[in-house]
């Protein structure tokens, strides 16, 4: 049972149906936060090559506003929640409660809220795939970045080539009345993360 289990998870049906899961439950998570209802026009999953990461967020030297969360517990990862300036500028006008167009900047209250947004979203994802799987997993405090996209995954990237050389991009899109967000959720277990096996059905952690 163990190494069907193992296959499948491998072979990607589960983990896509486990990744949709956690987008789900961290999209209502910001909305729980927001105050607003969010509809979820798309959950697009790839699992791609880490070296094109950077290529994926617009090339190299492409300024991207980033929220790294590293995870460990039953087993050790990165999350990075990725976007061009511009799509995280209307992010934060969201969660600011501004009108479109009013956040060009990224000082220091954006720094904060999109810390927060980070976390909201990274602990309601991974509580999700933890339930599912019936483990414990936990979330670093989130690290808010903008700088040029290979800056920002070097040091994810570092560790993940170590193991394994493929890692999970996830792309949503959804909207509220006014506007549509789109980002990227990059998200890069390690190697024993991907052998974890399935939680019986109804199992909890």
């Amino acid at each position: 049972m163990e190494n069907n289990v193992t296959r499948e998870f491998n072979g990607m049906p589960v983990w896509d149906q486990l990744i949709k899961r956690g987008m789900t439950n961290a999209i209502n998570g910001l909305s729980q936060m927001v105050g607003r209802d969010f509809e979820i026009s798309s959950i697009n999953i790839r699992q791609v090559p880490a070296r094109e990461m950077p290529s994926l967020l617009g090339g190299p030297e492409s300024m991207v506003v980033g929220v790294y969360i590293t995870f460990n517990g039953a087993s050790n990862g990165h999350i990075l929640l990725a976007h061009q300036p511009e799509f995280a500028y209307a992010i934060l006008d969201l969660l600011l409660g501004n009108h479109p167009g009013t956040c060009k900047t990224l000082d220091e209250m954006s720094q904060s809220a999109l810390g927060e947004m980070g976390n909201v979203t990274g602990t309601f994802f991974l509580n999700a795939i933890a339930d599912s799987l019936g483990v414990l997993l936990h979330p670093s405090p989130p690290v808010v970045l903008l700088d040029m996209a290979g800056a920002i995954l070097d040091i994810a990237l570092s560790e993940i080539l170590a193991e394994r050389d493929d890692v999970f991009i996830v792309e949503t899109s959804f909207h509220v009345s006014d506007r549509t967000i789109e980002g990227k959720f990059l998200i890069m277990p390690n190697a024993s993360f991907m052998q974890l096996p399935l939680a019986p059905s109804g199992a909890s952690h």
